[in-house]
């Protein structure tokens, strides 16, 4: 019997002609040597209901001290590790927020940068407008470093408060004007301060100075930023891998100073039909889960996953939407939390979750096409290697019998065959085979499989193969 080849990265293509099999809600894991297979296909995480906001438009997550901050859509809440909330008053917008916090002892000061101007944060009342020298510019962005905070604006500044404090002088203030277009976004990251303009990145660091801005300019990066929010990596707890989405639309990883093209072509399709609409639509996170660290780039209708763990993409897409509903991540009480787009929750991202706060979670993997062009193929026959008997019956499931659906193309993907329902396996039951029979003659294009689970068990496909009966009429 023929192999079924299935993508390792998810790759639709420009047309269904050109797809090279797709990976939505499933990634990929290499397997140890001895394995019956060299790779796995899994389901990904799915996400577990942590707290309850009462509260939607998720802006912004920043965990400080012993507590996490989260600013949603006209309010911030205080969040605790046993999940009580605190709505702590208004925090004016909808739009993305930053927030950084400065090294003070024994409570640090906080600062949330909105759309309306800067506010401090305390843990026991509501945001309060920071109170700025009158000559300093509006900021749209805050990062702290060494205790500063670092503000910056779209006029191109970028000004500092004093160390540990919430006061400021008009003489620590700096230009970035290596390249026009003002700034959009300051990153503290490997101990230097990145300030992310439209058309290049400027690189501050170096000792602290007593006088004017604290840190000396480093080098720049001729490779600007799409959008605001379409950075990431640089969070705690994270590895230590900077991230962005380039004014060009594509996605780089920083290596030093140099940025390194980590997208492929279907990434960057969507990125610039995105970037063409609206920029700022444009939203990276970042979350580490059982040894897989994962980039994502949610826009209007895709998400994307980076796995830097195996470098390979693949596609997110929750129950009745084409993107993620997560937006925002902090890495907080040993547990990485998202916000949450379809409800009012604050969610976590387990491995051992097998849906999305109770919504089904579909893995849908496609293989990549079987052809023998311009001939035709027959398959009699084609049998799928899951791992098996992964129906269970406890406390928060009822799922005895869980089903696979089997479905085929033969025209390059424009249309599918009506699935097939195939079992699992209850618990236990390893010796299930998991095949279709009898599935007729593929066009000239090829055979394409697609399989789909929404059962809430753990999910793995190991491989495949198929008879295959070359027709040259």
């Amino acid at each position: 019997m023929a192999s079924i080849d299935f993508p390792l990265s998810s790759r639709p293509g420009l047309s269904d002609a050109e797809g090279g099999g797709r990976l939505i809600n499933a990634f990929v894991e290499k397997l140890g040597d001895g394995a019956r297979a060299p790779v796995s296909r899994r389901r990904v995480p799915g996400l577990a209901r942590f707290a309850d906001t009462g509260l939607t438009g998720p802006r912004a997550f920043r965990h400080v001290g012993s507590l996490v901050y989260g600013a949603y859509r006209d309010a911030l809440v205080r969040i605790t590790e046993d999940g009580a909330v605190t709505n702590l008053g208004p925090l004016p917008g909808s739009k993305r927020v930053t927030i950084a916090r400065n090294n003070r002892a024994p409570i640090p000061d906080a600062v949330a940068v909105t759309e309306y101007g800067a506010y401090t944060l305390s843990t026991g009342g509501a945001p309060m407008p920071l109170a700025l020298p009158g000559d300093l510019p509006a900021p749209n962005s805050v990062a702290e470093l060494f205790g500063f905070l670092f503000f910056t604006a779209g006029n191109g500044k970028c000004f500092a408060s004093k160390v540990n404090q919430l006061t400021f002088s008009t003489l620590d203030t700096t230009t970035e004007q290596a390249r026009p277009g003002g700034l959009l976004r300051a990153i503290a990251f490997r101990d230097e301060l990145f300030l992310f303009g439209p058309s290049g990145i400027g690189v501050y660091g170096g000792p602290a100075q007593e006088t004017g801005f604290p840190l000396a300019r480093v080098t720049g990066i001729p490779r600007g930023l799409v959008g605001p929010w379409a950075v990431s990596g640089h969070e705690e707890g994270w590895s230590n891998e900077l991230i962005w989405v380039g004014d060009d639309k594509v996605v780089y990883r920083l290596n030093g100073y140099s940025p390194v093209r980590i997208s492929n072509h279907d990434v960057e399709r969507d990125l610039a039909a995105a970037a063409k609409v609206d920029p700022e639509s444009i939203e990276a996170s970042a979350h580490l889960v059982a040894g897989h660290a994962c980039w994502v780039v949610s826009m209007p209708g895709r998400t994307w996953v980076f796995d830097l763990t195996t470098e390979q993409w693949h596609e997110r897409a929750s129950h009745q939407a084409t993107r993620w509903r997560a937006s925002q991540s902090v890495n907080a009480f040993g547990r990485w939390l998202v916000g949450d787009t379809a409800s009012t929750g604050l969610l976590e991202v387990r491995e051992d979750a097998f849906d999305e706060d109770g919504a089904p979670l579909r893995l849908r993997i496609e293989s990549l096409p079987s052809a023998a062009f311009p001939s035709r193929i027959a398959i009699p026959r084609a049998d799928f290697d899951f791992v098996l008997g992964t129906g269970r019956l406890t406390p928060k499931s009822t799922i005895r019998d869980p089903q696979i659906l089997i479905s085929w193309s033969d025209d390059g993907g424009r249309t599918w065959s009506n699935p097939l329902r195939r079992a699992l396996g209850r618990q236990g039951e390893s010796r299930t085979r998991v095949n279709v029979l009898r599935t007729g003659m593929s066009g000239p294009q090829g055979r394409q499989w697609r399989i789909e689970v929404s059962d809430p068990v753990y999910v793995a496909l190991l491989g495949g193969a198929q008879a295959v009966d070359l027709r040259t009429e």
